[in-house]
């Protein structure tokens, strides 16, 4: 039945690779800032009107090419309002390569129509491996897959990455990027690398916005981009590994347990339920941001009521930001844009989190499991979920899940010393060096040494 299922996948894949639904998204080049109303009164445009300045223009891309000039402020692109946040990347994903991108403006105190070839982002390359760009249905729309091919023969084991929570491509990375070393360096030791945009992000098309989908939509991207994998004969199809970083950590066990890879890695995650982890979050987190621990105290007892109030009487946090004391850990502590918006993701995103049982998730996982924490990892706050995730693996399946912990090591892979050592530099330039310089390799030797060893247990 296996070997009819993969022929199937193969079939439907070569109808796929010849219709190409998926065109190359644009690069529209330009720095962006908000128009506050304070600025738009002082270019003379109406109040309320959503807009972005274009602080500055790169020549060659597609606003460029339409004749796009710095301070102009976009007001649509293609029809779409281009204010700040989800109508933007409504926006910027109607910008394709192959056509022609339309933008009204606000220039010099009037109006101004403008039009101009498309300029495709570029395609990501490596010197360690092919990069091969695909395409995947996902609910009558299209999801954009990329492998990068070991440059050996034979059969490769894969490893299916699956990156954080927020609404970024994992197209084409710049060098600089943890992701990017971390994926470069395990396809250069002979590991094919799958990824699959989100929906609503980089080259989709038809998947929705990402600032508006749950957490739900999203796994479900990943259950049926999994089946992708099937479809690509250098890779070895016993052998597959999910690896997954951060929130990318807790869909790795739902999509595990009803997919059944050979193994599962997770780095910088946890296992608890969301609103236990929110709290706990706040707990640790703030001291070392600089809060009092009497603040923090009382700001924990806050968000207890607020978090109720939001995840089990299903209060809107609109509704919730009217409460002073809740309005002051909404902004400072959540991002809350006032409508709908929790740390950048639709406040229904979190909810639907909140009402997966990962711990079941993870005990139904029949594979092997390494569990990464890194010991400056504030995001993670403390190393208790990530042992306790290998614990309940090897409560079902004994010997099958290993904890190691990365010294020095903080949520984005990079080397930073300690907690509080990454809690000063993470709002510092001095950061960007760091990320340089200092990424830990160590996690790729951990990586490919323990699937090595699982590969050759011939279990």
């Amino acid at each position: 039945m296996k070997s009819l299922h993969i022929s199937l996948i193969l079939l439907l894949y070569c109808s796929l690779a010849q219709a190409q639904h998926i065109q190359r998204r644009g690069q529209l080049g330009v720095q962006l800032q908000p128009l506050t109303d304070s600025l738009a009164q002082s270019l003379g445009i109406e109040a309320g009107r959503a807009g972005t300045l274009a602080q500055r223009v790169f020549p060659g891309a597609t606003f460029a090419n339409a004749g796009g000039k710095e301070q102009d402020v976009i007001l649509s692109i293609n029809g779409w309002p281009a204010g700040a946040g989800t109508g933007l990347q409504n926006a910027l994903q109607s910008v394709r390569e192959g056509q022609e991108a339309s933008f009204q403006v606000w220039r010099q105190g009037r109006e101004v129509q403008l039009k101009g070839a498309v300029s495709p982002f570029p395609l990501e390359t490596s010197a360690v491996s092919e990069v091969l760009y695909g395409e995947w249905p996902y609910q009558g729309g299209w999801l954009r897959t990329i492998v990068n091919k070991p440059k050996g023969a034979g059969k490769h084991p894969a490893i299916f990455f699956i990156p954080g929570y927020t609404c970024s491509s994992v197209d084409n990375l710049p060098p600089i990027h943890p992701y990017r070393k971390l994926l470069d360096s395990l396809s250069g030791l002979g590991y094919a690398i799958f990824r699959v945009e989100k929906p609503g992000v980089g080259d989709n098309v038809q998947t929705g916005n990402c600032f508006e989908l749950g957490f739900d939509n999203e796994l479900e991207a990943y259950q049926e981009a999994y089946k992708a994998l099937a479809q690509y004969e250098f890779i070895d199809q016993d052998n597959i590994f999910i690896w997954g970083h951060s929130m990318g950590g807790v869909y790795a066990p739902l999509v595990a347990a009803a997919q059944q890879p050979k193994g599962v890695i997770v780095y910088g995650t946890t296992h608890e339920a969301w609103v236990e982890y929110l709290l706990k979050m706040l707990r640790y987190q703030n001291p070392l941001l600089g809060h009092s621990f009497e603040e923090t105290d009382e700001d924990v007892r806050t968000l207890y009521a607020l978090l109720y109030e939001h995840y089990y009487l299903g209060k809107p946090s609109k509704e919730l930001y009217q409460n002073p004391k809740y309005r002051k850990i909404l902004s400072r502590d959540f991002t809350f844009d006032g409508e709908n918006q929790i740390l950048a993701r639709h406040e229904d995103f979190w909810r639907e989190l909140n009402g997966h049982n990962l711990s079941k998730a993870w005990a139904g996982i029949e594979g092997y499991v390494l569990s990464l924490f890194g010991e400056a990892d504030m995001e993670a706050v403390n190393d208790e979920s990530q042992k306790e995730i290998a614990r309940l693996v090897n409560a079902q399946h004994p010997g099958h899940a290993t904890f190691t912990a990365i010294p020095e090591t903080d949520h984005s892979m990079i080397r930073v010393g300690s907690m509080a050592e990454g809690a000063r530099l993470r709002s510092t330039p001095e950061y960007r060096q760091y990320m340089q310089q200092r990424f830990n390799y160590d996690i790729v030797t951990i990586t490919a040494q323990w699937i090595r060893g699982i590969i050759s247990s011939g279990d």
